[in-house]
């Protein structure tokens, strides 16, 4: 592409990234420095998803729990570092919409930009839903009996929609206030988990609680990560990619933030796991890990507590309970307003998501969000309901990190990259691979959910686009239908309870082969120069 074209899109600009001197540029603030990055990373990563992770991934996996933090983690590393380079070339807000379309053109810049915000959008709905569901110990008016669950109550959706208009507010006042907001709230989300873990370490100790054998055998690991909640709790790395358009230094401060919040939370994650592992009573573990049951109000943490007689940890519990998914809902309502601002500035989605307010905020994305979110908190079946079907709309987003940053190292050959990856082929291949496993690791039915909500409007776009004569890119993009058509296709031969269910190893070896065979197609689809609508100046890139 020749230097100096201009497009529709205009992202920020720093001097070293992709992107010009803009109006947005002058709009959109950068603010945040990488300290309140970090910790936008860590309490965008340690939510309700702490209070539940260690107990399912107990029952599931027994003391290999310990093992599948350690494997989540490094899988979650490999992509966070695909993203950390993307994040140093590509340094505006929602950038999980910029890069495909960046790459591949407007089809897949909607399917990649689409699939990011509809779990970004829904994590502030469950957030929420975690917070009152834990209320309702003290306040039993939020909720009502439904059979096993517990559903809101019409008291307890006013509340819901209330918590959301506060987190939508917090928001709309500016970047700064969010930061001050974030900095404070996740200071306490590092401590309590931590202390909450030791204390119950020091007090029970029942150590040989490790020697017990895993449950399930081979596929132990495997459930764990993708249903246990591993890879739910540990994809907040990328949340320093949507913030980085109001980060001072992007390329350096975008891949520090990944690392460091990543790691920190990785350890907080495993001490609490162990935690876990050696205060469950040995009595309760007398049938096995897998028919461990802990019922309290607060979750299973705090029935460990009221267990052990320690009525200030429950106390502490109950009072996390409401920072901790406050804490992420905060966070995600303004990220998934950064990814529809994008696309809106993009025109992959009507110009008015665009457009910012006086404080430099994409008002009608929050508000957008807002309007999503309230629908979501009436019709959501439940907080462990939506968490499969998230993470498997997430990741296929992020599947796109490796094939796009092959692609732009051939597209932009000359742009500055403060951050790459080594042996980037090798790399990428393997980065793939993973978002594959985890994809397939969520289960059928949030696989096969995620694809028909990512599908339909998809083919809506290209309808509109094509009606109104206006590109799409659409042979760019078609890898996608082919790689979803065959994510889908697997699960209905070769998953649990199919007719040509494998075993566990030549599964994942079933799905190596097929990430390793669609990713030179996908790379190779991509557009021959970047796309001129994700741009506005090329000129240190030629």
């Amino acid at each position: 592409m020749a230097a100096g074209h201009r497009g529709r899109c205009h992202p920020e600009h720093t001097g070293h990234g992709i992107g010009a001197t803009s109006p947005v540029a002058a709009a959109l603030r950068r603010e945040m420095g990488v300290h309140s990055l970090i910790l936008t990373v860590v309490t965008s990563t340690i939510g309700s998803g702490w209070l539940f992770a260690p107990y399912f991934c107990a029952r599931i996996a027994g003391p290999s729990s310990l093992l599948a933090w350690v494997i989540g983690g490094a899988m979650a590393f490999m992509l966070a570092m695909v993203f950390a380079e993307l994040g140093s070339l590509v340094n505006s807000s929602g950038a999980l919409a910029q890069i495909p379309l960046l790459s591949h053109g407007r089809f897949s810049g909607f399917v990649g930009g689409w699939s990011a915000w509809i779990s970004y959008v829904t994590l502030p709905t469950i957030e929420v839903l975690a917070l009152l569901q834990y209320l309702s110990s003290v306040m039993p008016w939020l909720t009502l009996d439904s059979g096993d669950n517990q559903m809101l109550s019409g008291a307890g959706q006013l509340m819901g929609v209330a918590l959301l208009v506060l987190f939508t507010w917090i928001n709309l006042s500016g970047v700064n206030r969010l930061a001050q907001w974030i900095d404070g709230l996740t200071i306490w989300k590092l401590v309590v988990p931590v202390l909450v873990a030791i204390v119950l370490m020091l007090i029970a100790g029942h150590w040989s609680n490790l020697q017990l054998p895993t449950p399930q055998g081979d596929s132990a690991l495997v459930n764990a990560i993708g249903s246990g909640g591993i890879l739910f709790s540990l994809m907040g790395f990328r949340t320093a990619m949507d913030m980085a358009g109001e980060v001072r230094r992007p390329q350096r401060n975008v891949p520090l933030a990944m690392a460091v919040g990543l790691g920190i939370c990785l350890l907080i994650y495993l001490v609490l796991q162990l935690g876990f592992l050696v205060s469950v009573p040995p009595q309760d573990l007398h049938r096995g890990w897998n028919l461990l049951t802990l019922t309290a109000h607060g979750g299973p943490l705090a029935a460990l507590a009221a267990g052990l007689g320690l009525g200030w940890m429950v106390t502490l519990l109950l009072a996390d309970a409401v920072v901790s998914p406050g804490a992420t809902g905060l966070a995600y309502l303004g990220i998934s307003a950064r990814v529809t601002w994008m696309m809106g500035t993009c025109r992959l989605l009507p110009a008015a998501m665009g457009r910012l307010n006086s404080r430099g905020v994409p008002h009608w994305s929050l508000i957008s969000s807002l309007v999503v979110g309230t629908i979501l908190l009436r019709v959501a079946p439940g907080w462990q309901g939506l968490v499969s079907f998230l993470t498997s709309t997430l990741v296929i987003a992020l599947a796109m990190g490796p094939v796009s940053l092959l692609a732009l190292r051939r597209q932009l050959p000359a742009a500055q990259r403060h951050f790459q990856v080594p042996c980037p082929r090798v790399f990428c291949s393997v980065a793939f691979v993973i978002a594959t496993w985890a994809i397939s690791w969520t289960g059928r039915p949030a696989l096969e959910g995620a694809v028909v909500v990512i599908a339909v409007p998809s083919l809506i776009y290209v309808i509109v686009q094509s009606s109104r004569h206006h590109p799409t890119d659409l042979r760019s993009g078609l890898w996608w239908a082919l790689y979803l058509g065959l994510l889908v296709l697997d699960m209905e031969l070769f998953s649990k309870g199919q007719p040509w269910e494998l075993a566990t190893g030549w599964h994942l070896s079933v799905l190596a082969l097929m990430a390793l065979a669609v990713m030179p197609l996908a790379v190779s689809s991509a557009l021959t120069d970047a796309s001129p609508h994700a741009l506005t100046d090329l000129t240190h890139a030629a």
